[in-house]
């Protein structure tokens, strides 16, 4: 796992907090595989890349088999 530094762990946590802040004031509540994708995130083991790539590929788990959901890109 890549080393960051506290100042960036910071950062990355606070941000973190933000984005689970703005959520919880609009009623939505994140599951326990998106925390901990985040923690990977904060602790470095993700880059923001790996970030985003971990978070689509929890999001598109979450979607039913067969499902008429659409992507919109």
């Amino acid at each position: 796992m890549p080393q960051i530094s506290e100042v960036e762990q910071t950062r990355r946590q606070r941000m973190m907090d933000s984005v689970l802040g703005t959520h919880e004031m609009e009623g939505m509540f994140a599951d326990e595989a998106t925390l901990a994708i985040m923690h990977r995130y904060v602790t470095g083991e993700l880059d923001m890349e790996g970030f985003s790539a971990a978070m689509d590929a929890h999001a598109r788990s979450l979607i039913p088999v067969g499902s008429t959901l659409v992507a919109v890109a």
